[in-house]
């Protein structure tokens, strides 16, 4: 009678062992079914968040009108006159012209703001105009007449 008993307590045991190693898996494999749900929705989402983030900038820029255009690039002018009056040694230091850009930007009117420097490009615009306006002045750096043309092609080349 006890080997009876025994033997049916071992197959239960068994039984229950085996049908907790088929839940484990079980939910083993739906953990990864779910983590692999999961990384493909997050994967899309940030694709399309990244897509709507670079469609804005392209709408936003279009979008920007030629008075906001013709503001921003005053700004600049002037403030790139202002910048070759402090001289060669300003304008030649990174770090200083890096300022005077940053000071630049947070002059420009908000509507070309809100595009963001990165999607303008405007600090490398902003140092290729430094070498093109200011690496031809032999004596004091200055702003011309030819040098305000070339600043506003550039600065209209930075919304298309």
């Amino acid at each position: 009678m006890f080997k009876d008993i025994k033997t049916k307590v071992e197959e239960k045991a068994t039984e229950v062992k085996e049908a907790s190693s088929n839940m484990g898996n079980t939910v083993l494999d739906k953990a990864k079914a779910a983590k692999d749900s999961a990384t493909d929705l997050a994967t899309g989402a940030v694709k399309a968040a990244s897509d709507a983030a670079s469609s804005a900038g392209k709408i936003a820029k279009g979008a920007v009108d030629s008075i906001v255009i013709s503001i921003a690039t005053k700004i600049i002018v002037s403030s790139m006159k202002n910048a070759g009056k402090k001289g060669t040694s300003y304008i030649s230091n990174d770090t200083k012209y890096q300022g005077f850009v940053d000071r630049t930007w947070e002059l420009l009117p908000l509507p070309v703001r809100l595009i963001g420097k990165d999607t303008l490009g405007f600090n490398s615009t902003m140092f290729l105009l430094r070498n093109s306006v200011f690496g031809k002045d032999e004596e004091e750096p200055k702003v011309d007449q030819k040098d305000e043309g070339l600043i506003k092609k550039t600065i209209m080349s930075m919304f298309k």
